[in-house]
């Protein structure tokens, strides 16, 4: 049974979904008053002021929020410190470094992502992409077919998964709101003075932008522990995204604090009796494997094979429910059979297609060590539910 979860607390919104019981993937926005920030700023829509522009071309805007936010800009943009820029947020702020933006402009939508460039970034042309996740062909390309033959001139579209047996009236109406509201911003921008944010205007965007990504037919049920104005809320955003989705919506108390204090655990223990451990860094995801008791159950050689197996579906799952991220190196016990580490790649591979975030696998890169990337977007959870301890500076050791 898949779910949807939602629960308001006095310092964030959680949201969780849930296949039979188990937290699969979680999001959490912070409420603005609760001294952990405002919550995610990807995608908003800003008017900020170009603060400095370093030789390498990165510029440091000033976006209203507590760092620069930095933008890569390439030459013919014309920009110069002082300068007013239209930005969106594409990742939010990690550790010592700011918010990324760009000056690609766009709504998503449940069925489209409509985009237009501002006209700092004129010379790009706007292109139709669709999601790598619809696999068949013939359905992409009536899509394509659709979205083309509607797309407003000078934008730009990305046909998303859940487009998929959409009848062309629901995804024309989309792409006719996402243009009127963009286009309407865009021409607002040119008479804001900076830093002013004129997407979102309320406070529901952070709700709205995550539903949109996580709302999908086959829910069962959607559960909202709120108060009732809140609750209300919800369920009126829900049913704009997902109308079919009214008979499923209840209004009951739901508990989280296991499965999310497990999620925020360094060790996570195996069906096979082994285990893996999760080392986050700035720099990096290290996650290390243990035969622990698994060994001497059967051959050496199986029991390495049964606990990588394991371990990679159990690697996956947490990649994607701690929303971990960069550069993640998995270390495997070493195997020598190459059909050995073939299974466990594929095992790996075949788990990480659930994951609605880009996951790049680069290979075995030496010994047992798996080398993947994924797309930074929103911070980890441990960086929203955790701070670094005020003894130890977060090293996890105290000097003697």
């Amino acid at each position: 049974m898949r779910r949807l979860l939602i629960k308001a607390t006095d310092d964030d919104t959680r949201f969780a979904l849930s296949e039979d019981g188990v937290l699969v993937e979680l999001f959490i926005e912070a409420r603005a008053d609760s001294g952990r920030g405002d919550g995610s700023w990807v995608g908003r829509v800003i008017v900020g002021r170009i603060k400095t522009i370093l030789p390498g071309q990165i510029a440091f805007i000033d976006i209203g929020a507590k760092k620069n936010a930095f933008m890569n800009m390439r030459a013919g943009h014309g920009f110069k410190a002082g300068d007013s820029v239209l930005v969106r947020v594409d990742k939010d702020a990690v550790g010592t470094k700011g918010m990324a933006v760009g000056l690609e402009i766009s709504l998503k939508g449940r069925f489209v992502v409509l985009y237009a460039h501002n006209a700092g970034a004129a010379e790009s042309p706007c292109h139709l992409g669709v999601s790598r996740k619809i696999a068949d062909e013939k359905e992409a390309r009536r899509l394509r077919k659709i979205v083309r033959k509607n797309l407003p001139l000078g934008f730009g579209a990305i046909i998303r998964t859940n487009a998929q047996g959409e009848s062309p009236d629901v995804i024309i109406e989309e792409i006719t709101r996402l243009h009127r509201q963009l286009a309407g911003i865009i021409a607002h921008a040119e008479f804001i003075r900076p830093p002013t944010q004129l997407f979102p205007t309320g406070d529901e965007h952070a709700a709205k932008n995550l539903l949109s990504d996580i709302l999908s037919d086959d829910l069962d049920e959607i559960l909202i522990d709120a108060p009732d104005e809140f609750f209300l809320e919800m369920k009126s955003a829900i049913c704009e995204i997902l109308p079919a989705a009214l008979g499923r919506i209840s209004h009951e108390k739901i508990s989280m604090k296991k499965q999310i204090r497990a999620a925020l655990e360094k060790e996570v223990d195996l069906p096979c009796g082994g285990s893996i451990t999760i080392e986050q860094t700035e720099a990096c995801v290290v996650i290390d494997v243990n035969t622990g008791g698994n060994v001497g159950k059967i051959d050496y050689a199986s029991a390495i094979l049964e606990t990588n197996l394991n371990a990679a579906r159990a690697a996956a799952a947490q990649i994607r429910l701690r929303n971990l991220s960069g550069i993640i190196l998995i270390d495997f016990i070493d195997m020598s059979a190459a059909a050995a580490k073939a299974a466990v790649l594929e095992a790996f591979a075949t788990a990480v297609k659930k994951d609605r975030i880009r996951v790049e696998i680069e290979g075995f890169v030496g010994l047992g060590m798996l080398q993947l990337t994924r797309r930074k977007t929103r911070p980890p959870i441990s960086a929203i539910l955790q701070k670094p301890c005020e003894h130890c500076g977060g090293s996890g050791r105290e000097r003697v």
